[in-house]
C-alpha cells in the first residue's frame, strides 16, 4: 500500500494498491473476517507486536472498501478522552475558612 498524502500534517490517508502486495490465504481470511465486522457496523482494532503488518493490513482493508484511513497511534495509557476529547480547564470554588490567626 502506498499512503502518500499531499500534506504531511494531514491525518487522512488515501490507500492505493501496490503491485507487490502478497495476499496469502491467511491474509484473505483475516481480511474477510475484518470486512464482515466493518460491514456490520463494528470497528476493527488491530493489535500486535511492532512490524507484524497491522498498518499494511489496515490500509489493505481501507483500499478494499474504497474508504480513506486514519492512523491513530497509542499505548496502554491512551484513553477515550485522548481520542474524542474530554473536560479540560479548571474549576473555581470559594471556600471560606474560619482560620484563627492568633490564639493570644
Amino acid at each position: 500500500m502506498s499512503y502518500l498524502s499531499s500534506d504531511e500534517e494531514q491525518a487522512i490517508i488515501e490507500p492505493r494498491p501496490v503491485a507487490g502486495f502478497v495476499e496469502t490465504s491467511y491474509i484473505k481470511d483475516i481480511s474477510k473476517r475484518a470486512l464482515n465486522y466493518v460491514k456490520a457496523g463494528f470497528p476493527v482494532h488491530l493489535r500486535g507486536a511492532s512490524g507484524t503488518g497491522k498498518t499494511t493490513l489496515a490500509l489493505h482493508l481501507a483500499q478494499k472498501i474504497g474508504r480513506p484511513a486514519v492512523l491513530i497511534h497509542g499505548d496502554e495509557e491512551y484513553s477515550t478522552s485522548d481520542l474524542i476529547g474530554g473536560e479540560h480547564g479548571y474549576r473555581y470554588k470559594y471556600l471560606r475558612d474560619n482560620f484563627i490567626q492568633s490564639v493570644l
